[in-house]
């Protein structure tokens, strides 16, 4: 799937805005093709979604143990290969200032004593240049995180409603299945009734022919 998502990063990013549906076909169709899991289109683009939550949360997890104070062990756990793809893929190295170690973990940069004051000046503008491009990459990745919740909840949303449509005209159907027996027994009971009527009519006749 990594590979496959590699070849269209701005979907793997989530910055893509048109229309998507073809692509995550064709993606399912690929990974059936390969063996289990069987998922549709809908349910791979959530494992895409989740995975790349899992990386991110693993990233800022490593970076909030490194800047942690106090002694203790190491906490950090290293991105394995197909996390670091993903770290890369989705340019979640660009949400951090300053440099990244191998496991996305943001360190401040550290001046050099022996440069002059322009060197250091321009590191300190490039700096804040980085800082202030990684806030709005950040940002910009999590307004794409959040519109993609919104459609998976719109979906969800969705499907509950035609579930509960189809319920609906279940229970409209099954209405109007016993509004319809309970018709067809009062005709029922109407003609058994006026068979006992006219019945009764024939005997009081052949009683008053007999007695004349």
């Amino acid at each position: 799937m990594i590979e496959i998502m590699e070849t269209t990063p701005e979907i793997a990013r989530a910055l893509f805005k048109g229309d998507q549906s073809a692509f995550w076909r064709e993606l399912a169709e690929n990974l059936i093709s390969v063996g289990p899991p069987i998922k549709a289109a809908r349910a791979w683009k959530r494992v895409w979604f989740d995975y790349k939550c899992a990386v991110k949360k693993k990233f800022r997890d490593n970076r909030t143990s490194l800047n942690a104070t106090g002694g203790g062990p190491c906490r950090t756990k290293p991105l394995n290969e197909l996390e670091e793809r993903v770290f890369n893929l989705t340019n979640f190295k660009a949400t951090v200032a300053g440099n990244s170690a191998r496991f996305g973990i943001s360190r401040p940069l550290l001046n050099n004593n022996n440069h002059d004051n322009n060197n250091n000046n321009s590191s300190n503008s490039n700096t804040i240049e980085y800082q202030n491009q990684s806030q709005s990459n950040q940002q910009q990745e999590e307004q794409h995180e959040q519109q993609e919740q919104l459609e998976q909840q719109e979906q969800l949303e969705q499907r509950n409603r035609r579930i509960a449509g189809q319920s609906t005209r279940t229970n409209r159907v099954n209405r109007k299945y016993r509004n319809t027996e309970a018709v067809m027994e009062q005709n029922k009971a109407m003609l058994d009734n006026f068979l006992a009527n006219l019945q009764l009519v024939e005997v009081i006749q052949l009683d008053e022919g007999s007695g004349s």
